[in-house]
């Protein structure tokens, strides 16, 4: 026996001389005592030869939770990632679905930018599209069908979104299978009356980008002719949030990070912050060159964000920030990182042309498209990703591998060209997960 190789230590908190154990593959996390955490420590230094009282008396606890392992062999990746890949027992099948390419926003750092167009989903597309989502539902077994409508900005082709969910509402209510569909959207376009014709072919949410207070979003998002935007979709906010769930989550750099609590003082003095369902902010990423040469990255800047010295403290803060106000289902982030595009049954996105994407960052080139909604099969491009296992580059100490799997995927591409390579994120991940597992343990403790 030994401790698992995956097992991370937080020690002297909560308090002076006790910690918390995390485990990356299992996620379980653990309060040690100061005592308890001697007999690890002992347990650990002595090779194994003698077993402490406490240890002994909790042993089969410690191992189905992953923190105390038989041998090297019980953590050997490839059956733990192949079950991810192939073998997931989530029945859900998501598919977003791009009604257009357009948008009537200029976002400064929209990673759609080089691939804008209008081009918008045709009554002729979305009849295959339904067609090949059925077709595939069937074949698969789900018992839960979740679309959602991207662009561009969706909202500015309605028609499918409603021609889509109706035919899928009615076929999913027939064979007994759960369905729903959210909305994407920057919120300029959303109205009560739009709420009510949604509602029932199976709308359940709608998620609107907000960047901050007014100043910050004004500037990062204005509509293509410059108008600020900010004041509008408020407006709409208090309009739908009592008809359907209605979550706000925002992108933030160095420069718009300290708008984040002026914002949610904003939302709280409106009687907005507590009917969310859903808020988070994120930092912003690099996004792919000109659609002739898509490894021309831009926005390269970003990538900083994502080293030691990067936004780790700031990803953390907001989190705490919305802990602080009492805002309830945070994500913490402390997860196995299930990328969709090596994943088999993990979600698909369609473009408004019937491409299907198992990648939202990389829609818009038809080199990484992996199908079309005119052809039932996948093509060799989807099983070229199928077939990455980046993880095998990956250090062997390294406790980290059973979350990230080597790395974003897309990332790899942005950073070496090459969608196989490692992505290794590690200097910033030891300066991220110590902070985050404490925070999980502080929401752990509220429920």
């Amino acid at each position: 026996m030994r401790l698992s190789k995956f097992n991370l230590m937080v020690r002297d908190y909560p308090q002076a001389g006790e910690s918390l154990l995390f485990n990356a593959r299992t996620q379980a996390l653990i309060k040690l005592d100061q005592g308890f955490g001697r007999e690890l420590d002992k347990f650990s230094s002595s090779k194994f030869k003698t077993i402490g009282r406490r240890i002994r008396e909790n042993l089969q606890a410690l191992k189905d939770n992953g923190i105390i392992v038989d041998d090297e062999e019980q953590e050997k990746l490839d059956d733990f990632f192949h079950q991810l890949k192939y073998e997931s027992d989530k029945l859900t099948f998501e598919a977003t679905i791009l009604t257009t390419y357009d948008c009537n926003f200029r976002c400064v750092y929209c990673f759609e930018e080089s691939i804008k167009q209008s081009v918008f989903l045709d009554k002729n597309t979305s009849d295959l599209i339904v067609q090949w989502l059925i077709k595939k539902a069937e074949e698969r077994g789900y018992k839960k069908i979740f679309l959602v409508y991207y662009g561009g900005e969706p909202l500015l082709n309605i028609k499918p979104i409603y021609d889509i969910s109706w035919e899928i509402s009615n076929w999913a209510q027939e064979k007994g299978i759960d369905f729903g569909f959210g909305i994407i959207t920057n919120g300029s376009l959303v109205s009560p009356e739009l709420i009510d014709k949604l509602l029932p072919v199976g709308l359940k949410e709608i998620r609107v980008t907000v960047d901050g207070d007014r100043d910050a979003h004004n500037k990062n998002r204005p509509f293509c002719d410059g108008r600020p935007s900010f004041d509008l979709i408020i407006d709409n906010i208090k309009s739908v949030i009592d008809k359907v769930a209605v979550g706000v989550v925002g992108n933030f750099d160095r420069e718009s990070f300290a708008s984040i609590p002026r914002f949610l003082d904003y939302l709280e003095n409106e009687n907005i912050l507590h009917k969310l369902n859903k808020i988070d902010f994120t930092p912003l990423n690099p996004r792919l060159g000109p659609k002739h040469d898509p490894t021309a990255i831009e926005l390269e800047g970003c990538f900083s964000f994502f080293k030691k010295s990067g936004l780790h403290e700031q990803v953390v803060a907001v989190k705490k920030e919305l802990m602080k106000r009492g805002i309830k289902n945070i994500n913490t982030g402390l997860a196995v990182n299930a990328c969709s595009l090596i994943m088999r049954d993990a979600g698909v996105t369609i473009d408004p042309q019937g491409l299907i994407f198992k990648c939202n960052a990389l829609v818009g080139y038809p080199e990484f498209a992996v199908g079309d909604v005119k052809h039932a099969e996948f093509n060799k491009k989807y099983y070229d990703f199928l077939n990455i296992n980046a993880w095998n580059k990956c250090p062997k100490d390294c406790p980290y591998v059973a979350m990230c799997q080597g790395g974003c995927r897309f990332f790899s591409y942005m950073e070496n060209k090459d969608f196989n390579a490692l992505s290794c994120k590690r200097e910033y991940l030891d300066c991220l997960v110590p902070e985050l597992i404490k925070l999980e343990y502080e929401l752990l403790k509220k429920t």
